[in-house]
């Protein structure tokens, strides 16, 4: 069984564009990569995902599809602690929970470093949504973030770049639905009985 945990975008530095502390909403994310032996791979993600920015954690729940193999996580994202807690379930029912280092971008605002590629609108007439693209680097990455000018909403990501182990990546993310506050801060509370991984030492176990 592979292991996925999220992947959540906005990321945080200097304020410049700020969406609002608490929000809800959903994701949409189609992810090609290859790992560091060249292997290619595909991956789509559909998410609802809580952040409380004031709390540093973020609540997520996803049902993903790697190279055809299908998967649903619960993963709370621990920015305080930089730990997150990821529990595999099968209709409904919990199968294993994991904490582990978080290895996503903390959400926040677009940094003070971007550029502004367009501002411009989606839809048309009346229920037009004024919009700027921003591009910014982040190490080894190239971010576009597409967000509303009203209360700076995500609308649209994408992001390329490399991985640590030596492969590759693209990803591209749609956002629907979002919602300022949290309708319950109780999906931030800590799994129990949520270890970490035990480390591979070489010659043993064998």
């Amino acid at each position: 069984m592979f292991r996925y945990t999220a992947l959540i975008v906005l990321p945080a530095l200097v304020w410049s564009c700020c969406p609002p502390s608490k929000w809800e909403g959903s994701e949409y994310i189609a992810l090609g990569s290859t790992d560091g032996k060249g292997q290619g791979h595909y991956t789509e993600i559909s998410q609802n995902v809580t952040v409380d920015t004031d709390m540093r954690r973020v609540f997520i729940t996803q049902q993903l599809s790697m190279d055809g193999q299908g998967m649903e996580q619960k993963i709370l994202q621990d920015y305080s602690s930089g730990e997150q807690y990821v529990t595999t379930t099968k209709d409904g029912m919990e199968i294993s929970c994991m904490r582990m280092p978080i290895n996503s971008i903390e959400p926040g605002c677009v940094p003070k470093n971007h550029t502004k590629i367009i501002q411009s609108y989606f839809g048309a007439g009346s229920s037009k949504v004024m919009a700027t693209m921003y591009k910014f680097n982040m190490g080894q990455n190239v971010i576009y973030a597409t967000m509303s000018d009203d209360g700076c909403i995500p609308l649209a990501y994408e992001a390329s770049g490399a991985t640590e182990d030596g492969g590759g990546y693209q990803m591209t993310v749609e956002f629907f639905g979002i919602t300022p506050g949290i309708a319950s801060t109780s999906v931030f509370q800590t799994p129990k009985n949520c270890p970490m991984p035990r480390p591979v030492v070489a010659g043993l176990g064998k």
